[in-house]
């Protein structure tokens, strides 16, 4: 297994495009799409992945990731099959606050390349982090409407303490959110991150998989409630064309992207709202081959 270790302004090359990161998404996508497929291992494009396959063939133009839903156990399964590794040169990393960067979600990264990200963190000074896919494990849900909204609810207020202590100080998006972080920070580093990181794993396994009848993602702060789906409705694999290649997307992907982004999701946005939610400025990897 390769040496992991956080990276540095001293691993930066020359400078890398959108284009360059999204070709290595692609090969590394692919890479995961093949070993999962020779292993029983279930996974299906989510969210602006999705969406951008159903709608565009590919990327959404203005879109810069790739993410993937897989259910739990086979997570399990993907890290233990693997060992960690996929293709010989994609590390896997399960979900974990301190390892390369913060993450509730498994990801696959590709040391090859390098993120430059100046957002968002305890620290002014920009971090780094290889280019990677979110791997998204799919819970088991309550199928009573309050009993989800209850469960959502806790595991937001968790991970508001959990952002306190990881971002910056004086992070939010309005005055009031500022404030907060602030002031809730000390109790955050008190009780420790780890302890309200694996606080939100233990939540998001509280429903069994295997036990439930609906299901989604829990560790994707973007969306809540809206990500539940009757399991029977979504697991079977549909195939999807994806920048000129085939890979799994869910049989229900109609209505778990109606959910998402509303009964229009095939029309394209107005010009204004055509624009990536990430900042950062990608580099070679010049200690890669």
């Amino acid at each position: 297994m390769m040496e992991v270790r956080k990276l540095t302004k001293e691993d930066c090359g020359r400078q890398a495009t959108l284009d360059d990161m999204k070709e290595r998404l692609v090969l590394m996508l692919s890479a995961l799409a093949k070993f999962c497929d020779e292993n029983g291992i279930r996974y299906y494009l989510s969210g602006g992945t999705l969406l951008g396959a159903v709608r565009h063939k590919g990327f959404i133009p203005w879109d810069d990731d790739i993410d993937i839903n897989v259910p739990r156990p086979d997570c399990e399964k993907l890290q233990s099959l693997s060992g960690g590794m996929i293709d010989g040169k994609y590390y896997l990393q399960r979900p974990d606050p301190f390892a390369i960067a913060h993450s509730e979600a498994w990801r696959l990264y590709d040391f090859s390349m390098v993120i430059e990200n100046s957002l968002g963190r305890s620290s002014k000074k920009p971090f780094y982090t290889p280019i990677f896919i979110d791997i998204f494990p799919i819970e088991g849900l309550p199928s009573d409407d309050e009993e989800l909204r209850k469960h959502f609810k806790k595991i937001k207020r968790v991970r508001f303490f959990l952002l306190c202590g990881i971002f910056n100080a004086w992070k939010g998006t309005t005055f009031v959110r500022k404030v907060a972080h602030l002031v809730f920070r000390p109790f955050s580093k008190l009780v420790g991150i780890d302890t309200l990181y694996n606080k939100i794993q233990d939540l998001g396994k509280k429903y069994p998989f295997d036990e439930c009848d609906h299901i989604g993602v829990v560790t994707a702060p973007v969306h809540t409630v809206e990500e539940r789906v009757l399991k029977e409705e979504y697991i079977p694999q549909v195939d999807v064309a994806f920048e000129g290649r085939t890979f799994k997307g869910p049989a229900n992907y109609d209505t778990y992207l109606t959910q998402l982004y509303g009964k229009d999701y095939m029309q394209i946005p107005p010009e204004s709202k055509r624009h990536s939610h990430h900042g950062f400025t990608l580099y070679f990897n010049k200690n890669e081959g």
